[in-house]
Parts: C-alpha cells; sequence; structure tokens
C-alpha cells in the first residue's frame, strides 16, 4: 500500500480520543477547547510530513509496520502545531475551508458569554492549543514503540527540524514586517516632508529573491520533505549515502512544493485552497512568485507592484496586484522552475540503489505535492 493517509489519520484518532479524554478529566471547561484540538488535528489534509517519513523508513531497509505509522503521524501533530500558530501570526479567517483555530476559540467566547475581549481570547487560547500540539507530537513520537535506540538515533534530526521551522517561521514574520515598516516609513517621511522629493526605499527586504529562497529551505523543505525522509531513515537505521541522497532530493522537491503553494496563494480559488486568495500581498510577505515578478517585471511595474504589496485596507491593491504579477510572465517562470526543480529531485532516485515500491512512492509523492491544485 503506497497511500498510507488512512493509517495515518486512524492513528491520530486513537491519539486524539486518548488525550482529548485525559484533558475532559481535568476539568469539563476543557470540553470545547479539546473538540476543537481534535477537529483542527483530524481536519483532512494532505499528511505529507507523514509519508515522506513513512518511504523514508521503508527505503532504509525497514519493513512495514504500526510503529512506523504512528512515529510518522507525530509529525502530523507538530504540523498542525505550526499551522495553528502560522495562521495567528499572519490573522488568517480560513484553514482548510474552515474558521481558523484562533476565530473559531474566538467563536466559543462569544458564544459562552465569558469575561475579557472576545479577540484577545481566541489569539490566547490558539497559541496554548499550538503548544498543546507541540507536546502531543514528542509524546506520539516516544509512543511509537519504536525501540529506544531507534528513537535516541533519530531524536537529534527531529530537534534540530523542530529548530529549523521556528526560524524559518521568524524569517518569514521577519522579512514580513520589514516590507510593511520600509512603507510606512516611506509614508511618513513622505508627510513630514511636505514638497521635497519622495525617499527611494529600493525592493522591501522580504523580497529579496535569495532571502525568500533561505526562507523557503528552512520552512518549506527542510521541514517538508528532507527531516522527514532522514527521519525515516535513521529510525530503521539507515544506508550509508542515504541522508545525503534524501537532502538532494529534498531540497529542490521542497522548492517547488513552496513555488506552487505561492503560486495557489495568489491565483488558487479559496473554495478549493480552503484559504483565503491573496493573503501573502495583503501582507507582504514573502513569495516566490512575487520575487519572480518584481525581477521581470518592467521598471515602472515593479515599482507599481512593491508600492501595492502589504497595503491590506488599499481598494483594489490585490487585485491589481495580481494583474502586474501575471502581467510579468512570472506565472509562467515559475511553473518552468517548478518542473525544473522537479525533474532535478527524480534524478537523484535514478542514481540511488532504492527498490522499486520505494522509488515509485516518492516520484507519486513528488508529482503529488508538484502538482495540485490545493
Amino acid at each position: 500500500m503506497t497511500d498510507v493517509r488512512p493509517r495515518v489519520s486512524a492513528v491520530l484518532r486513537r491519539f486524539a480520543d486518548a488525550r482529548g479524554a485525559a484533558l475532559r478529566d481535568i476539568d469539563a471547561d476543557l470540553d470545547p477547547f479539546v473538540r476543537i484540538a481534535e477537529d483542527v488535528l483530524l481536519s483532512e489534509g494532505k499528511r505529507v510530513r507523514p509519508a515522506f517519513c513513512y518511504w523514508g523508513w521503508r527505503g532504509a531497509g525497514g519493513p512495514d509496520c504500526d510503529e512506523i505509522v504512528t512515529a510518522a503521524a507525530s509529525l502530523e501533530v507538530l504540523h498542525a502545531c505550526a499551522l495553528v500558530h502560522d495562521d495567528v501570526m499572519d490573522g488568517s479567517e480560513l484553514r482548510r475551508g474552515e474558521p481558523s483555530a484562533h476565530r473559531r476559540l474566538t467563536g466559543m467566547h462569544r458564544r459562552a458569554r465569558l469575561g475579557g475581549d472576545p479577540e484577545t481570547f481566541g489569539r490566547s487560547a490558539a497559541i496554548l492549543l499550538g503548544d498543546l500540539f507541540l507536546t502531543w507530537a514528542d509524546d506520539l513520537l516516544m509512543a511509537s514503540g519504536l525501540t529506544p535506540g531507534a528513537l535516541a538515533r533519530a531524536w537529534p534530526t527531529y530537534a534540530r527540524m523542530r529548530g529549523e521551522l521556528v526560524a524559518g517561521q521568524y524569517l518569514d514574520l521577519a522579512s514580513q514586517v520589514g516590507a510593511a515598516t520600509s512603507q510606512v516609513g516611506a509614508e511618513s517621511a513622505e508627510t513630514s516632508q511636505a514638497g521635497a522629493e519622495r525617499p527611494s526605499t529600493g525592493p522591501p527586504r522580504g523580497l529579496d529573491p535569495a532571502r525568500v529562497a533561505r526562507i523557503a529551505r528552512y520552512k518549506t523543505a527542510g521541514y517538508t520533505v528532507v527531516r522527514p525522509l532522514q527521519l525515516g531513515a535513521l529510525l530503521a537505521g539507515t544506508r550509508p549515502g542515504l541522508l545525503e541522497t534524501y537532502a538532494a532530493f529534498g531540497h529542490p522537491l521542497g522548492e517547488a512544493f513552496q513555488l506552487r503553494d505561492d503560486i495557489l496563494g495568489v491565483f488558487g480559488d479559496p473554495a478549493v485552497t480552503g484559504k483565503p486568495a491573496g493573503q501573502d500581498l495583503r501582507d507582504g510577505r514573502p513569495n516566490g512568485l512575487l520575487a519572480l515578478a518584481l525581477r521581470q517585471a518592467r521598471p515602472a511595474a515593479a515599482a507599481r507592484l512593491r508600492d501595492l504589496v502589504g497595503r491590506p485596507t488599499r481598494p483594489g491593491a490585490v487585485e491589481e496586484a495580481r494583474e502586474l504579477i501575471a502581467a510579468s510572465g512570472a506565472p509562467a517562470a515559475a511553473e518552468e522552475r517548478i518542473a525544473a526543480r522537479t525533474a532535478q529531485a527524480l534524478a537523484v532516485l535514478e542514481r540511488f540503489d532504492l527498490d522499486d515500491t520505494t522509488r515509485g512512492a516518492l516520484v507519486e509523492l513528488a508529482t503529488a505535492a508538484t502538482v495540485r491544485a490545493q
């Protein structure tokens, strides 16, 4: 069976039931919080990270067993932590077609007529929910049934993956703020120096192509593909050269995965993606597609695009930015880059001695990650 998603979902269901019951035993008032936690954890995601972990194990010679599926499922719990915190930081209203966790917790506050500000409560409770998922991820990995030796062998890579995720998220956040700050600073200078020449702001720091690539490497490529594959291999007891092969496969594939996400974030249909369209443009968030557009557009168009990004209240800003990105030819260039990076990743698999089942599964995962509508 190459699709391990149903098995991962079953593990998550049993785990959520057990952990939810333990929390409800503490106090009945935790029940609404637990129900939201269960809904977030069990919502239908792509389960990409558990799948790469499982096939990383199989590529290292590990047998199909329930223990590795359980260990791999811990990465979905970790991902739930990242999504909840990411939505709080971005102020996102939707996740997977449903209200994001902090919005649901805000609504819960209002319905229960609790004291204090509902918005503050929703954000604060969502931070706690993400923290809960972080601890649950560790718990599920350690309770997988794999040997202490296997867990000890893999733990440094697991810990490194978590650190890299936070580093990537921080760089993403800092770049987003940097873009907004450069624009606000320019506006302030223009207001205070009436009649003076408007200062040149240059490209926002967060939209520098090299910085965008660095963020994608740590926030997406490592966390989504490379580290899950390596984690599975280390749990199995890896083969010589396999960790390096997984890195050579995972980095270009992760770049392609992120660039597909960028395209969908700008041009995707919210009814399909389950997320608001144009959020990166509203926030001034680092985005590979936007970086390509700024590099390819004519100077006047690039300057206008920079001026529009990160202006959530300006009427028509997102629509105009989309038009400028499309006119720059960036979407076509992005598609070419996705195809090239995916081909580069797949060529790595051909050069390493993998069994046909594992190679076929990794090819399927690579295709699913880069040719998708959500």
